[in-house]
Parts: structure tokens; sequence; C-alpha cells
């Protein structure tokens, strides 16, 4: 029995874990009043975000931090993936 078992709770652990590992983040850059959301959390995705900064601002970033989403208001613009701004962005 425990044979059978095994793999059916790696297959309940997988689907649980994986789409944590794989969760959008939205990254803040120092000196910008603007956040940059993407796919992933690696270094790719930061990347990524870093990338979609220096085009839309048309100099150097460095990101300060990450969260979970992005709200534009009087002090802060969102920008997706593909540099559009959007008035929201809750990529989780």
């Amino acid at each position: 029995m425990n044979r059978q078992l095994l793999p059916a709770l790696a297959i309940a652990l997988t689907t649980l874990l994986l789409p944590a590992l794989a969760e959008a983040r939205c990254y803040a850059f120092r000196d910008k009043d603007f956040k940059v959301c993407v796919e992933g959390s690696n270094g790719s995705a930061r990347s990524q975000a870093t990338s979609v900064c220096e085009d839309v601002s048309g100099g150097d970033c460095r990101i300060s931090g990450d969260s979970g989403e992005c709200r534009r208001s009087s002090s802060v613009r969102c920008y997706d993936a593909n540099g559009d701004e959007q008035s929201h962005i809750n990529p989780d």
C-alpha cells in the first residue's frame, strides 16, 4: 500500500508547491516612481523587470524591493512585462 501512496503524495505536493515557485512579482526601483510586474521571482524575472524599467525611464535601474501587486496612485505608476502602463496589476 505504501508504494501506491507515495506517487499520489508526490503529485499532490508538486501540484501545491510549483505555483508558489512560479509566482509573479512587482519590482520597485531606486529613485523611480513606478513598479514593473513580471512573471517569476528568479534572476531572469528580475533582469526582465530591470530591462522594462530602463526602457520606460531611459536610464539605469536598480531594484529596491518587490511586492505582490501594484496599484497606480499619485506617487506610483505600474507597468507590465511589455512596458505598458496599467492602473492595477495583481499578478499573484
